[in-house]
């Protein structure tokens, strides 16, 4: 399956008008928690595309590295249970293996 490679998740998010009606007291809070709770799963950010401004059907496309499988499962709970992330982002993943590019077209 994954040969104990880390999991890339690849998102598409859109920022409900119920996280723009936050305080920015309560904006900073749940990213603070969000990024918490993501840096002690051991994710690495790869990278984070603010399309905003070129896509009516996305603001955010990301790119992250987490050391397994197993890591993903408490994000998920947490993200659900105690942020309630679903109020405020809308979202879709996809879960995958990094893979090199560099033998592409070079066969």
């Amino acid at each position: 399956m994954t040969e104990n490679k880390p999991i890339i998740r690849m998102y598409f998010a859109r920022i409900k008008e119920a996280f723009y009606d936050l305080s920015d007291e309560e904006k900073s809070e749940f990213m603070r928690k969000d990024r918490e709770e993501m840096d002690e799963l051991g994710m690495k950010v790869l990278m984070m595309i603010d399309c905003r401004w070129s896509n009516e059907e996305w603001d955010f496309v990301g790119i992250e590295e987490w050391p397994s499988i197993e890591a993903l499962e408490e994000p998920g709970r947490f993200e659900k249970e105690e942020l309630e992330a679903f109020r405020y982002v809308e979202s879709k993943t996809y879960l995958g293996t990094s893979e090199s590019f560099a033998e592409y077209g070079n066969e």
